[in-house]
Order: C-alpha cells, then sequence, then structure tokens
C-alpha cells in the first residue's frame, strides 16, 4: 500500500541538524558558534545558522521549519525581543517542536518562577556560566530531545493519515468494540444470523491453538476470552481457521469461511474472522464480502495504529515509562476526591547530563527505570511515576498524608541498585498539592511546579514547596515588572536625597540618593516592593543605572550653588560582581561629566558576601578609580572580620535595626559599639542610619561614630528641598 510505504518514510531518522543561534552581540556568536563547530552527534550532520536580530531569526525560523535548536540571547534590538520571539516561533509559527534555549548576559530578565510559567522555553542559562563542556552537554542533551519529540511527531503524521484513510469503515478505535462491530455488520450485510468469531494470532506463525478468541457472536457467544483450542471441537471449523493461518488468505467455503486480516507492519498480529451461514453464498456475495474483508483490513490496521499512537503519546518510548501527556490526562480526569488528596512530587536528577556523558546514554535511560522502580516502593500507597523530561521525573501522589523536606528525605537521597552496583543518587524535588490548584489547568500545573523546581535549583536548596498564597504573588510580581519596565522609559522613577553629616561638627558630608516610584496613577510605590523584583527579572542594572544618572544631574546642580558633596547610590551586589560593572559604571559618570570622587557606592552586606569572591577585585578597582564604596546594612547580615579583610571599601553602615534599639537592651548598644570599633580597627568611617531622636544622636557620637542620618537630621526630600535645607541649614543646627 502506498501508505505503509509513507509510513517508512516518516520512520526514517533525519540524518541532518539544524542549530540557530540569535544574538546581537556578534562577537559573542562567533564564539559560540566557533565552540559547537567540534560537536559530534552520533555522526549526523550538524548544520549551523545565524540571526543578528528577532526579526532575522523568524524569517530564517519561517524558511527553516526543520531547525533543531535555537540558543536565543534574550536581550536584543530591544529588552524582551527574545521572548517576544518565544511567542512568536509557538503561537504564531505553530513550532512546538523546536528546543529554545534562553542565553543570558543579564540574569533573569524576568523572575525565574513567571519565566517558566508564562513562556514555554526549554533551557535558561546565563552566558558566564557556560563552558565548552557544559555548552555542548546542553545542547546534545536537547539535540537527542528534539529527534525523540520529531520521531514521535512523524510516526504521529504517519499513524493519522492511515487513521484518517479508514474512519469511513468504522469509528470504533479500540480492538474489543471494533472486532464485535464486525460480526455485527456482517450479520447485518449478508444474513450470518448462524453467528461468528473473530481469533488473534499474537505472533506471527504461532500454531492455530494458541490463538486467542476475541469477539463472539451467535452460537459462538460462549467462547469469547478463551483459547481456540480450548473450545474448537469440530475438525472443519478448526480446519478452516487454521488454514487461514498458515496460508495467509480468504477461505471461503459453505457452511463455515474464514475471512484473513494482518497488521503485521504495525504489531505482528493476525487475525481470522470466521463466520457462519446456513446457505451457500452467492458470486455476487463473494465478491461483495472480498470488498467488505478490504475495508476490515484497513480497519484492522487503523485499530492497530492507534493503539500504537496512543502508546506513542503517552508513554516515553525510550524508557517505558508514562510521559508528560499521560500526567496532562490524567489530571483531567481526576474526580474531587482525589483532586482534594493528590499531591505532584516533581524530581529532578542532579548531573545526570554529565553522567551520560561519561558513562553514556544507555546509563541514564537505565537509570531512570530503575530510580522510577524505587519510588514507586518509596510510597506506603501506590504513585504514578512519569518521566516528564529526560532528566526530571513527575510522581502523582494519592494518599492523604502531607508532605514535607523532611519526611521526604529518603525521596530525595535514594540509592539505587543497578548492574550488582549501588548508585547514591542526589534529587532536587518541587511539591504541590493539588488542593491549591482549584482553578489552575493541568498545563498551568505543571508548569507551576516546574517554576517552583526551577527555583529550588537556583537558591541551590534541594526541596521547595508550593504555598497558596505564591500564585497570587507571582502573578502580582509579573505584573509589577512590567509595570516596572514601563515606569523607567517613561521617567517615573525618582530619587529623594538624604543628608548625612559628621556627627562631632555637624558638617554637611554628602546625600544618599533613594530610589522613589509615582506610577502613572499617582500612587507612590514603596522601594521594597519594586527594587527586589528588579533585582530577580533582570531590571536591576536599568534601575541602578538610571539612579546613578540622577544622582550625577543632582550633583551638578548641587555644584552651580558650590555645594560640592558627593551622592552615594545603591548598586546591587549580583551587578557589582558583574564582570563589565566597573567599565560600564564610570563610562555613565563620563557622560555625564562627574568625577569619580563625586559618586560613592553603597552594597547591602548581605549582597556583598554572595558575590564576595568576584567582588572584591572590582572593589579595588574602584577604590582605585576614586570611588568610595560603603557596606550598607552592616550586622544585619553574615558580618565577619574574615570577609571584611577581604574587601577594600571605605565605610560601614550600621543598620538602623541596631540604632533604634540600642537604647532598649545593652546588649545592642554594645554591638553598635563594636561595629564602631571594628570599623576604625579596619581604617575604615562609620556611619549610623536611622537616627530619629537627640539622645541617639548624643549616644553615637560619644562612641565615637564619625557620621549619621535619619530624620532626626533631615528627611529624604526633592532636589529642589535639598536645596533649601542646605541654605538654611549652613550651620546645621540640631540642638534644641
Amino acid at each position: 500500500m502506498d501508505a505503509t510505504r509513507n509510513m517508512e518514510l516518516f520512520r526514517t531518522p533525519s540524518q541532518r541538524c539544524k542549530i540557530l543561534t540569535v544574538e546581537d552581540d556578534i562577537v559573542y556568536q562567533e564564539t559560540l558558534l566557533l565552540s559547537l563547530k567540534s560537536l559530534h552527534y552520533g555522526g549526523r550532520e550538524v548544520e549551523f545558522l545565524s540571526a543578528n536580530s528577532a526579526q532575522q531569526a523568524a524569517n530564517i525560523l519561517a524558511q527553516h521549519p526543520d531547525i533543531s535548536i535555537v540558543l536565543l540571547d534574550v536581550v536584543m534590538e530591544q529588552d524582551d525581543s527574545g521572548l517576544r520571539l518565544v511567542r512568536s516561533i509557538r503561537s504564531g509559527l505553530g513550532n512546538q517542536l523546536v528546543r529554545i534555549v534562553l542565553l543570558t548576559g543579564q540574569p533573569g530578565m524576568m523572575p525565574l518562577n513567571d519565566l517558566m510559567v508564562n513562556y514555554d522555553v526549554d533551557d535558561y542559562w546565563n552566558k558566564s556560566e557556560l563552558s565548552l563542556d557544559h555548552l555542548q552537554t546542553i545542547v546534545l542533551g536537547n539535540l537527542r530531545t528534539w529527534e525523540h519529540m520529531q520521531t514521535m511527531q512523524r510516526a504521529r503524521q504517519g499513524l493519522q493519515m492511515l487513521i484518517e484513510s479508514s474512519q469511513r469503515l468504522s469509528s470504533k478505535l479500540d480492538l474489543k468494540s471494533y472486532t464485535q462491530s464486525i460480526l455485527d455488520e456482517l450479520a447485518g450485510v449478508f444474513g450470518l444470523n448462524q453467528g461468528g468469531i473473530v481469533c488473534i494470532n499474537h505472533k506471527r506463525d504461532e500454531s492455530p491453538d494458541k490463538a486467542l478468541i476475541f469477539a463472539s457472536t451467535g452460537i459462538y457467544r460462549g467462547w469469547a476470552n478463551q483459547f481456540l483450542c480450548n473450545v474448537v471441537e469440530d475438525p472443519d471449523l478448526y480446519r478452516v481457521i487454521s488454514q487461514s493461518l498458515s496460508a495467509h488468505c480468504h477461505v471461503i467455503e459453505t457452511p463455515v469461511s474464514a475471512l484473513y486480516f494482518s497488521s503485521e507492519e504495525v504489531d505482528q498480529r493476525d487475525y481470522v474472522v470466521l463466520i457462519q451461514c446456513d446457505r451457500p453464498l452467492s458470486g455476487y456475495e463473494i465478491d461483495l464480502l472480498q470488498i467488505f474483508g478490504e475495508n476490515i483490513n484497513a480497519g484492522f490496521n487503523n485499530v492497530a495504529l492507534h493503539s500504537r499512537l496512543s502508546e506513542l503519546a503517552y508513554f516515553d518510548s525510550v524508557t517505558g515509562l508514562q510521559n508528560k501527556n499521560w500526567m496532562l490526562h490524567q489530571l483531567e480526569r481526576l474526580t474531587a476526591q482525589e483532586h482534594r488528596d493528590a499531591k505532584l512530587l516533581m524530581l529532578f536528577v542532579e548531573e545526570l547530563a554529565y553522567s551520560e556523558v561519561l558513562l553514556g546514554v544507555n546509563y541514564g535511560r537505565s537509570l531512570m527505570k530503575h530510580l522510577a522502580m524505587h519510588l514507586k516502593a518509596s510510597f506506603v500507597k501506590a504513585i504514578d511515576v512519569v518521566m516528564y523530561e529526560r532528566d526530571t521525573l513527575l510522581l502523582l501522589i494519592y494518599d492523604q498524608q502531607d508532605y514535607d523536606h523532611q519526611s521526604l528525605e529518603h525521596v530525595l537521597h535514594p540509592q539505587i541498585e543497578m548492574d550488582g552496583a549501588k548508585h547514591h543518587i542526589d534529587l532536587t524535588g518541587a511539591l504541590v498539592k493539588l488542593s491549591d490548584m482549584a482553578h489552575q489547568t493541568p498545563q498551568q500545573i505543571l508548569g507551576i511546579a516546574k517554576s517552583i523546581l526551577e527555583h529550588a535549583k537556583h537558591r541551590n536548596i534541594e526541596f521547595g514547596l508550593f504555598e497558596s498564597h505564591e500564585l497570587a504573588q507571582m502573578q502580582e510580581r509579573y505584573e509589577l515588572m512590567k509595570k516596572l519596565r514601563i515606569a523607567l522609559n517613561n521617567e517615573e522613577i525618582f530619587i529623594h536625597l538624604q543628608p548625612k553629616v559628621d556627627l562631632q561638627s555637624q558638617r554637611l558630608l554628602g546625600f544618599e540618593a533613594l530610589v522613589r516610584w509615582r506610577d502613572e496613577s499617582g500612587n507612590m510605590i514603596p522601594p521594597d516592593r519594586f527594587v527586589p523584583v528588579a533585582e530577580t527579572s533582570g531590571l536591576i542594572d536599568k534601575l541602578d543605572e538610571y539612579v546613578t544618572i540622577k544622582a550625577c544631574e543632582a550633583i551638578k546642580v548641587l555644584r552651580q550653588t558650590n555645594i560640592e558633596v558627593p551622592i552615594s547610590v545603591n548598586v546591587a551586589g549580583s551587578e557589582l560582581s558583574r564582570a563589565d560593572f566597573v567599565t560600564r559604571f564610570c563610562d555613565c559618570l563620563s557622560e555625564q561629566q562627574v568625577a569619580t570622587h563625586s559618586i560613592e557606592i553603597e552594597v547591602t552586606e548581605t549582597q556583598l558576601i554572595e558575590v564576595l569572591r568576584s567582588a572584591a577585585d572590582y572593589l579595588d578597582k574602584l577604590n582605585e578609580l576614586g570611588v568610595r564604596v560603603s557596606i550598607d546594612d552592616f550586622g544585619a547580615g553574615y558580618s565577619s572580620l574574615s570577609y571584611l579583610s577581604q574587601l577594600n571599601a571605605a565605610e560601614l553602615k550600621i543598620d538602623r535595626q541596631f540604632v533604634t534599639r540600642m537604647q532598649d537592651t545593652e546588649q545592642d548598644k554594645q554591638i553598635v559599639k563594636m561595629i564602631i570599633d571594628l570599623g576604625h580597627l579596619l581604617g575604615m568611617s562609620v556611619i549610623a542610619e536611622g537616627i530619629e531622636t537627640e539622645s541617639q544622636y548624643q549616644i553615637l557620637l560619644e562612641m565615637g561614630c564619625d557620621a549619621g542620618q535619619g530624620y532626626y537630621i533631615a528627611r529624604p526630600m526633592m532636589l529642589e528641598d535639598a536645596l533649601v535645607w542646605c541654605s538654611s541649614n549652613k550651620g546645621i543646627k540640631l540642638r534644641t
């Protein structure tokens, strides 16, 4: 049959894989392509395509729908060009197969949780994390996944083509109903009311004795679900069936005829439809039976192909485990009680990709199968285990027990016995209670579970638990991120200046620039709401640069009134640790025509310690260029002499909580004194923030604190008000 030959074409694996790199940084793109030139993928030819803009990439994707992987830069012509291209690929072009790997030099263009929920991407990496080996491992893993998905789609296309061609015969797609309908149809069309049977040989050329009677009607009704040898005593009946099976042909006789069918190309099965008629069939009826038999044969292939399609759709062909599609289908079919009790546990196998590189792909396949069996035995009640991704399993747990990190400890660190050896496996887990997902679709539920898992991996913790309130928070953060992006473009962000004074002389030492946001409705949005969103969404660099520019503009205005004092700006630790930060910061000052000694940098202690290794060198460079660095909120974080001695910082800033409490407890007062002495010991000046009363001011002065800021000295104010304040407080007389 032509359709059969077409199926073989669909099964032929592609010998060429195409990889598209989308990057507006030509130098980085050339480096990326050079790193991938040595890629070996099972002898297959790998073709590399490149684009330098989202528009150019969209044109290439339209011309090459068979591209395997897109290595996509997030930020190009516009900040969200990469993400808009993702939507164009999935929705506009309708390409669900291509693997999309986001690469960014600005960690997290949006909160990682929201990225996984709202965009259909397959991987997400920072450019700085990609070594040659790591890059090739990522590409090889995604090529394997793409080829597997492509094979499945080709199979579906071929199978669907045959299924549709046979729909005219019957809408019955399962073998039980289809075989029963054959007997009913024969009886109706030809008046064969004596009855009939349908036998199945599960293996080609197997003895007729082992043929299973699958359907039966009339005088044979009691034979169903039995082997032929156990029920057939009539030698003529047995002879006709045996002859049909052995000769692979129809046997038309009176009173018994046997029609032979086969779905050999699909599942190696032979079928015999035996019918009994109490009269001889006419020539016309025999011809009609032959034609009817051709349609029946198409129907058997239809049923077999549909069964195979279901297997491809709902099972992972490599491991035999149920797949993501099966889980989506299962979630839709849960009863109300099951939905209240069930939990989803997503488990990521650490370092599986590297293990497969060292030990081979078969090791990874075997490990996932053994791990699935181990997990099924780890729970009291039955669970479903799904192969979500090559290195990720998804468990549907039906019991009413509440699970947390402690109760899942044995699950997260299993010991798997495989080929006579024990393997210690580390898993990262994410748990979602379906009772918290009353209004989410199955696809959204899986997306949230994946988001929680990615967030746990990003934070280097081994377990993440979804809380119901997080869903609203995710959406709120996403909406706030979109508004913040617009606010930066529309210059809705502005700064307030808060004076810093010498406690002894009361001389003005400078100002701190405090970021403020009034949205388009005139509402003030607190910094503690939008700054964390900026830090996790990749907007913090733009926000920090924006505030720096505003501070530079303020410095120039102050200079015109002969006020020559520096302004300090807050910088995120993640920004300070970037290799290009010092260059970008100094370029910004140069463009604004502001000297480096006129701008100071404040970095919180907690953020600084997280990037200590890379930040220390950059602090040295800033110091050499004349930029003073202050360690903000000191005492609230890690407070260690070992790291302080490594940092070339000029100033310690006492966290306001200690200033507030130092009059309440002797312990807090001693902490403040210790920080002051520690700063002086390391050659740093010490400034206290949050001074709100005269008594706090006096205590800090007596302790030897160098400087301070707070409401007692002056509240944060607009630049115009700061000019008035400076004019009226030249002596800065604070005491009444």
